[in-house]
C-alpha cells in the first residue's frame, strides 16, 4: 500500500501543477457562471440552471479523464520515463493502481470545486437546498470513476491516444443508449442486430444504473438499495477494466 500511496500522490500533484488542468476548471467556473445568464432566458430558471451546472461538470470532468487518463502511462512509455519508475522496487500493478487513483482523486477534487461554486451560484438565484443535488453529483463521480478506467485500458490497448480517446468516447456515448441497445435487440429480427446489440449491452457500462432523474422527477427518495447496487457495479466494472489493464500492462516489454 505504501507504494500505491506515494505513486497516487505523485500523480495528484503532478495533475494539479499541469496547466491543462487549472484550464479545463477555469472553463468550468466560466460555464457555470454562464449558465446564470442562459437561465434567466427560462421559465423555469432555477432547473435549468440546477440541469446545465450539473451537465457542464460532468462533461469536462469526462474532458478531463479522457485527456489525462489516456496519456497517462503513453507520455511516460514514449519518453522512457517509466523504467525510472520501475527500476525501483514497485510492482506493476502498483504502479498502474497509482497512477489511476491518483488521476480519479485529481478529477473528483476539480469536480468539488465547481460543485462548490455552482452551488453559491444557485443559492444567488435564489435555490434552496435539495438533497438529489449530492445524489446527482455523486452519479457523475460515478461514472467518471468507470470512464477514467475504460480510458487507461483503451490507452493500453492502443498505441495512438487518438484512437483511445475516439474509443473512450464512443464507450461513453453507448453506456448511455444501454436500454435502448437492449430494446433494439429484443424488438429486432435480425440475428447480426440482434448479436451485436446484447454485446454492446454487455460489455459497455450501463449509466441507467446512474440515472436518479427517475426519482427525481417522481419525487422520491432513492432506496438505500439502489445506492447498494451502484456502487457494487461502479467497483465491479472498474475492477475488470483495471484487471484487463494490468494484464495489457504487464505484457509490455520495459
Amino acid at each position: 500500500m505504501g507504494n500505491i500511496s506515494a505513486i497516487m500522490g505523485y500523480t495528484v500533484k503532478q495533475h494539479l501543477r499541469h496547466k491543462a488542468y487549472f484550464t479545463v476548471i477555469l472553463f468550468g467556473l466560466v460555464l457555470i457562471i454562464g449558465s446564470l445568464v442562459v437561465s434567466s432566458l427560462s421559465t423555469g430558471r432555477l432547473r435549468m440552471l440546477t440541469d446545465l451546472g450539473l451537465s457542464s461538470i460532468e462533461f469536462l470532468a469526462l474532458i478531463t479523464i479522457i485527456f489525462t487518463t489516456v496519456n497517462l502511462v503513453l507520455e511516460e512509455m514514449e519518453s522512457r520515463t517509466i523504467y525510472l519508475m520501475l527500476v525501483h522496487p514497485i510492482k506493476r500493478w502498483e504502479y498502474l493502481l497509482g497512477r489511476y487513483a491518483g488521476t480519479v482523486v485529481s478529477v473528483v477534487l476539480g469536480m468539488a470545486v465547481m460543485m462548490a461554486l455552482h452551488i453559491a451560484v444557485l443559492y444567488v438565484a435564489g435555490w434552496r437546498w435539495q438533497n438529489f443535488y449530492i445524489i446527482a453529483w455523486i452519479c457523475s463521480v460515478g461514472k467518471i470513476i468507470v470512464m477514467s478506467a475504460i480510458a487507461l485500458l483503451f490507452s493500453l490497448f492502443s498505441t495512438s491516444a487518438v484512437s483511445s480517446m475516439s474509443f473512450t468516447v464512443l464507450i461513453w456515448i453507448l453506456g448511455h443508449f444501454s436500454e435502448e441497445l437492449r430494446f433494439l435487440g429484443e424488438k429486432s429480427g435480425n440475428f447480426i442486430i440482434r448479436a451485436v446489440s446484447w454485446a454492446l449491452y454487455n460489455i459497455t457500462p450501463n449509466f441507467s444504473y446512474y440515472n436518479y432523474r427517475d426519482f427525481f422527477s417522481a419525487a422520491l427518495t432513492p432506496p438505500a438499495a439502489w445506492y447498494g447496487w451502484m456502487v457494487i457495479y461502479t467497483l465491479s466494472y472498474t475492477g475488470v477494466c483495471l484487471f484487463l489493464a494490468n494484464f495489457l500492462f504487464s505484457q509490455k516489454e520495459f
